[in-house]
């Protein structure tokens, strides 16, 4: 009796199973199982160097809007990295100067250093190399592939360079290629 019961079971188990997603949740990638579920393209860092997960949620956006991805890496030096769908706006990275744009993966990038407007001669004078001093971030939009939406990512960085900030924005890569 057992064996005709789980005979006639297991192919109920397995028909079951290949209705489940390929990158499920439970992958052992955050990134991989944030993208159960989301419309927009997930991005992840190929590169944070020498800094070490800190945290990692997907946080709402408010009513009837999809969750958007807050990653942290380090603690006194770190990268954030921030991701939405384009077309909805969820974070606020913060008033700072635009101090240059950047191609970043195909797209334009506005690169922003946090100088202090409570200071006019820094706010006037602020560069690319006050992002060591104050922090600043990089912010573009991707591409909309077959199956998803177009994605906003934000990589804001504190104590890291001008050119850390461009190094790990650039390693950064789809976690679906489509």
């Amino acid at each position: 009796m057992r064996k005709i019961f789980i005979g006639a079971i297991l192919p109920l188990i397995l028909l079951a199973s290949s209705f489940t997603p390929a990158g499920a949740m439970g992958s052992g990638n955050k990134y991989v199982d944030a993208q159960t579920g989301l419309s927009y393209q997930i991005w992840q860092p190929g590169s944070t160097g020498d800094l070490i997960l800190n945290s990692f949620k997907l946080l709402s956006c408010g009513p009837k809007k999809e969750q958007w991805l807050a990653a942290i890496y380090g603690e006194q030096r770190s990268v954030q990295f921030l991701e939405t769908d384009a077309a909805v706006q969820c974070s606020n990275p913060g008033l700072g100067v635009k101090v240059a744009t950047a191609t970043i993966n195909g797209s334009k990038a506005t690169i922003v250093a946090f100088c202090d407007p409570a200071k006019p001669k820094q706010w006037k004078n602020c560069k690319t190399a006050d992002i060591h001093n104050y922090g600043g971030y990089a912010m573009w939009n991707t591409k909309a592939t077959k199956l998803l939406h177009a994605t906003s990512i934000e990589v804001l960085v504190s104590g890291l360079t001008y050119a850390d900030l461009l190094k790990m924005s650039r390693a950064m890569t789809p976690v679906v290629k489509q």
